[in-house]
Formats: structure tokens, C-alpha cells, sequence
């Protein structure tokens, strides 16, 4: 996996998915069919005014035009009978806990973290342990200062033509 800087504060998302797809960032803005920068929250300061990317557009670009599938691995799964009760799920499952969990996803496969980073949404690529911050930094999973939302494996699908 390269490095990929974002252009802008607003294309993290972008970047982090070229970085999965081993493609440059005008092939996902031109296939996602914008650039992040229209103005759809007037009342918040840059960069929190701008569109952005939302990761389903990722998902959207990647499946169809890339020909990857992505699939999500949430940073806290939970369940509800009810709507109130609350079970963490992960209590009963493969690991000890959620940080186990993604470390054990991240340094395995290939994909996209999304997360909070300081005050804003954040998007980093990862490649078997590694992060590749669109901000210009590469760095051990250790290292990271997200707080997790999702995780994002990205795989690329072998499909035979005609089957």
C-alpha cells in the first residue's frame, strides 16, 4: 500500500479508499461523481460545512467499479431485545474484547478505519498492522489516536466471467 495524502480537510474518506483500492483519489471523486467540497452545512465553520464522502459511496465505488467488497466490522456491537437492555455482544463471541478484536482484523487484512480524530470524522487506510493516514503519516496500529468506529476489510473479488 502507498501513502496517499488528502488534498484537502475534507477527503480523508477519499484517500483512505484509494489507498485500499491502489488507485489515485480523481478515480474515486470521478466515480463517486464529486469532490467533496459542496458546502451542505451552512452554519458549521470549515471543514464541518463540507459534503465530504460517506463511506457507502466507498462501498457503492468500490463493488462496482473496482470490483472489491467491503465488509464491516463495527468497533462496538451490541443488541437489543427490546430497545432498552443493551448487551455487548463480543462478552460471548471469538475475543476477549473490542480492541482485541480489531487488532486481530487489522493486522490480518487490508482496508479502511473510519473513526474521531480530534474534533472531526477521520478516515485511515490500514495494510496488515500498518496505518496510512491520509494526513501524511504512516504508523503501527498502536499508534493510533482514533476513536474507533468501523473498520472496513477490503478484498478484491475474483469473479470467473460468464459464471
Amino acid at each position: 500500500m502507498k501513502l496517499i495524502k488528502q488534498p484537502n480537510s475534507w477527503s480523508c474518506t477519499a484517500a483512505a479508499a484509494a489507498m485500499a483500492f491502489d488507485c489515485e483519489i480523481i478515480d474515486i471523486t470521478e466515480r463517486v461523481g464529486h469532490d467533496g467540497n459542496e458546502v451542505i452545512h451552512h452554519g458549521l465553520k470549515p471543514p464541518a460545512c463540507f459534503k465530504g464522502f460517506h463511506i457507502q459511496e466507498i462501498v457503492d465505488v468500490g463493488r462496482i467499479h473496482f470490483d472489491f467488497s467491503m465488509t464491516l466490522i463495527e468497533a462496538a456491537p451490541s443488541q437489543t431485545p427490546d430497545g432498552i437492555h443493551i448487551y455487548d455482544i463480543t462478552k460471548w463471541g471469538l475475543f476477549d474484547n473490542n480492541e482485541q478484536r480489531f487488532k486481530c482484523y487489522i493486522s490480518v487484512y487490508q482496508g479502511i478505519l473510519t473513526g474521531q480524530a480530534r474534533k472531526y470524522h477521520h478516515a485511515v487506510a490500514f495494510d496488515k498492522g500498518t496505518i496510512y493516514d491520509p494526513r501524511g503519516r504512516i504508523y503501527n496500529i498502536d499508534d493510533c489516536n482514533l476513536i474507533l468506529e468501523s473498520l472496513w476489510i477490503v478484498t478484491k473479488n475474483h469473479i470467473i466471467p460468464g459464471k
